[in-house]
């Protein structure tokens, strides 16, 4: 294996809780009092309700959605700019006739085949391993259910499978017209089909989406794209006023014009999606889906950036970088000075067209790059090439504009040790408390995004000694109990199994939260050699994420508990998932040892083996 490959697993299982970890590769190693109660922390008295918000003078803050083609009938004409736009393309149904056509490719540091192919009017990705004699070790093959993107750049998909929406491992690069591994996949272990997609990641390519059946990573969502109603909020109130003849008078709050607003709330409404900072948290008590146009963004969540790291370039990032434009500071410039949402027509000629943008404040004669020297590089005279030019992203095979728009002379470099993270934005109106907690979880956020995975250590051991001072000023929170539950568990299981067990006890646990306090009682469990007990919790677990790790501690513990074939069920389960892993085969040939099976014992056993040493996984 590669240093490079070294370093992306280790990015990969990084991403994974730190209490997974300990569970998965080594519970032994923890092993509680058996006989010993677990202990919940003493409360310290404080303030649990959610940070205060400003509200909105908007009528339509708690209205309900309509759907864009409620709006089409009073504003084709605003519809029809609106199908021009990326927003319009950002997520759809898959339709096989308008993808690219079918294509094979291989994917050398994993020693894995992929395949893009129709068959009975469904477009399908497959994912192969095959032995040196050509023999199919290993095989996923499902339909593609959504497309995510404009296709501009690239054309990504989603797979949903037993209600989870997946990402395929297969995106298609429109530049080099042709399909390649998904970004973050190019390593040897990648995360195959069981990379989940956040409610987060739903919600900035569509109209809505809401959580279904309390699991983690199952979403119905409410409007493929990104709608009428994403910038201009819900539209039910704003409909009522104008049913019927009578013409209503005086200004009209059931619906956000972004035009309108003040900069701040204009700029709130890209920023929900296209600020994308080092780490964002959430404030407590809100949830993905509560910002509405016109709102503050502030009163939803912080983003946090690192200290001195400004430069970097990001694909969502774009707003930080404006706002450190002098271009934006020196005015009153907006993301749609630049960007009309509604123009009516594309520009033939976009660099002509931007620099239109830039000629409305700036003389030609006072740029200081010599006439002659700009007519070589850049004929067009296109400002943007050099002002804001398109440069390396944190995502592999993509380049976009830079957003500060200067003089750019050097390379953003990565930071050489583990940066200080500091608030974007005035964070004053919030508690001592809820600024301890926003932090570490940045801390945390920031552990697992590109980039600074190698840090996820060093955050780790910033972020507790926050949350444990916002505890005992008060908070309780889910977020800040289970983070607390997962980093205390390798030095205090029992204080661990309290914090779990507070999370658990919560009614507005997040699913995704109620997850990992379910695995932190499952390790302690384990560990102390409750394997019933254990199984108990990582039942439940398996039917809030989709996760093939989760089914094989799950079979380990069945295993340990003396229940074989139900260990051999669980073990085919984490095998649907990721037929790839080692482990997998290696807990499936034991259970079948164990039930006196030696064919499939020899099968797998031998699988495991040439998994193992020939993929060195």
């Amino acid at each position: 294996m590669t240093p490079r490959s070294k370093a992306r697993l280790r990015a990969a299982l990084l991403a994974l809780p730190l209490v997974a970890l300990v569970g998965y590769f080594g519970w032994q190693a923890v092993r509680p009092d058996p006989n010993a109660t677990p202990t919940t922390p003493s409360a310290a008295p404080g303030t649990n309700f959610p940070p205060p918000a400003a509200g909105s003078e908007y009528r339509n803050t708690d209205a309900a959605f309509v759907g864009t083609a409620a709006c089409v009938g009073c504003h084709k004409t605003n519809h029809q700019s609106y199908l021009l736009t990326a927003h319009s393309q950002a997520l759809a149904d898959i339709d096989p006739d308008r993808e690219p056509p079918d294509a094979t490719f291989e994917h050398k540091p994993s020693g894995r085949t992929y395949r893009v192919y129709r068959e009975n009017g469904k477009l399908r990705h497959e994912e192969t391993l095959k032995d040196a004699k050509g023999k199919v070790v290993a095989k996923l093959d499902h339909p593609v259910r959504y497309l995510v993107g404009s296709g501009h750049f690239c054309r990504t998909y989603f797979v949903e499978v037993d209600g989870f929406l997946l990402e395929s491992p297969i995106t298609y690069y429109t530049g080099r017209q042709r399909y390649d591994l998904s970004p973050g996949y190019d390593f040897a272990q990648h995360w195959s089909f069981e990379r989940q997609v956040t409610q987060g990641c739903v919600k900035c390519h569509s109209g809505g989406v809401a959580a279904v059946g309390g699991a983690v990573h199952k979403h119905a969502i409410r409007e493929h794209a990104v709608g009428c109603e994403s910038c201009h909020g819900p539209g039910s109130k704003h409909a009522e006023r104008y049913r019927g003849n009578a013409a209503p008078t005086g200004p009209d709050l059931t619906i956000v014009n972004p035009a309108k607003l003040s900069r701040p709330l204009l700029e709130a409404v890209c920023a929900e999606c296209h600020l994308g900072a080092v780490a964002s948290v959430r404030l407590r008590g809100r949830g993905p889906d509560d910002f509405r146009p016109g709102m503050p963004l502030a009163d939803h969540r912080v983003d946090y950036r690192a200290a001195g790291d400004g430069g970097r370039m990001t694909v969502t990032g774009h707003f930080e970088q404006l706002r450190q434009s002098k271009c934006y500071t020196s005015s009153q410039m907006t993301c749609i000075t630049c960007h009309d949402p509604h123009a009516k027509e594309k520009p033939k000629d976009v660099a002509a067209h931007h620099r239109q943008q830039c000629m409305s404040c700036h003389e030609p004669a006072k740029c200081k790059a010599p006439a002659d020297s700009r007519a070589k590089t850049t004929p067009a005279d296109n400002c943007v090439s050099c002002h804001m030019p398109k440069g390396d992203t944190d995502i592999p095979h993509l380049a976009f504009s830079h957003h500060r728009i200067g003089i750019h002379t050097t390379k953003p470099q990565p930071p050489a040790s583990a940066p200080t993270l500091e608030p974007i934005g005035d964070v004053s109106h919030l508690s001592d408390a809820d600024n301890l907690r926003n932090l570490a979880l940045a801390y945390l956020q920031a552990g697992e995004k590109q980039g600074y995975e190698k840090f996820a250590p060093a955050f780790a051991d910033r972020a507790l000694p926050l949350l444990e001072k916002a505890y005992a000023l008060g908070l309780r929170d889910p977020e800040t109990t289970q983070w607390l539950a997962q980093l205390t568990f390798p030095r205090d299981a029992r204080k661990a199994v309290g914090y779990a067990r507070e999370t658990l006890a919560a009614k507005d646990a997040h699913p995704e939260m109620r997850a990992y306090a379910l695995m932190v009682c499952a390790n302690a469990d384990a560990a102390a050699g409750r394997f019933k007990e254990a199984a108990a919790h990582l039942k439940e677990l398996v039917q809030l994420r989709r996760q093939a790790d989760d089914w094989r501690f799950l079979g380990d513990c069945y295993l340990q508990a003396g229940d074989t074939r139900e260990a051999i069920t669980a073990y085919k389960q984490a095998l649907d998932i990721r037929p790839f892993r080692p482990k997998n085969h290696a807990g499936l040939a034991e259970a079948y040892r164990r039930l006196g099976d030696a064919a499939k014992f020899r099968e797998h056993s031998a699988l495991a083996q040439w998994l193992q040493f020939a993929r060195q996984e």
